[in-house]
């Protein structure tokens, strides 16, 4: 019996320290990205923010998946304030559940413990076309959090449905179900449909890390994402 136990707990031993150098591993690449003072206003329509929260579970997904962060989400200004819509669960409130667009100073004090990244959407062309083009990609955003608020559920944990990540669709198809989808697909899906990136791969073709200087994705004229760096948050 005490055989068994010093058998097993070695074995534990062996799979935590696995899990731990893959995580070292893993975090290497983000130390080596710049760190900027972010200002709420320099935050535009678009802007695609990467968060990992460092709790244990989080420590564990990043070293089976490699991934470096775990949630993309998005920024969107509606009636000259900053949202950031994405699909998550705060709290079990069902305000705070599912596809929903909330606040930014209320995001920022609820994930101000995480590493966050921002990703720079820049609109290439003179100013008035940017401004232009800016505010019809807000009523995209905003047209598409209103369609399926009602239908993006808060995102389910890792399950055997998981599997289409290892063998993803070769081509995109917009989704009709929500069930068992996690914020890389919602996320990609909202670029994808409001016009910001091409639809030349499935969503399921994304894990986190393609979003972390949105390197993975081809973007469509006159979208560009050329700068992306650890955000230091000031709210002033």
């Amino acid at each position: 019996m005490y055989k068994v136990l010093i058998y097993f707990y070695l074995i534990l031993l062996l799979f935590i320290n696995i899990f731990f150098w893959r995580f070292l591993y893993t975090k290497k690449k983000v130390l080596s990205i710049e760190t900027k003072t972010l200002y709420r206003d320099d935050i535009k329509t678009g802007d695609v923010l990467l968060v990992d929260w460092q709790r244990f579970k989080n420590v564990l997904l990043s070293s089976f998946l490699r991934s470096s962060f775990m949630h993309p989400c998005i920024a969107v200004w509606e009636n000259n304030d900053l949202f950031i819509v994405e699909i998550i669960n705060y709290f079990n409130d069902e305000e705070y559940k599912g596809l929903i667009k909330v606040p930014f100073n209320k995001w920022h004090r609820i994930n101000k413990r995480g590493l966050i990244l921002h990703n720079k959407l820049d609109i290439i062309g003179k100013k008035e076309d940017q401004d232009k083009t800016r505010e019809i990609l807000k009523d995209n955003i905003l047209n598409f959090y209103n369609k399926y608020k009602k239908d993006i559920k808060e995102p389910v944990g890792l399950s055997y449905k998981w599997k289409r990540f290892l063998n993803p669709e070769p081509k995109y198809r917009k989704l009709t179900k929500f069930d068992d989808r996690v914020c890389t697909e919602i996320t990609a899906m909202i670029l994808i449909e409001c016009g910001v990136v091409k639809a030349n791969k499935s969503v399921e073709s994304y894990n986190p890390d393609s979003f972390l200087g949105m390197k993975e994705f081809d973007t469509n004229k006159p979208y560009e994402y050329n700068e992306s760096y650890l955000a230091k948050i000031d709210e002033a």
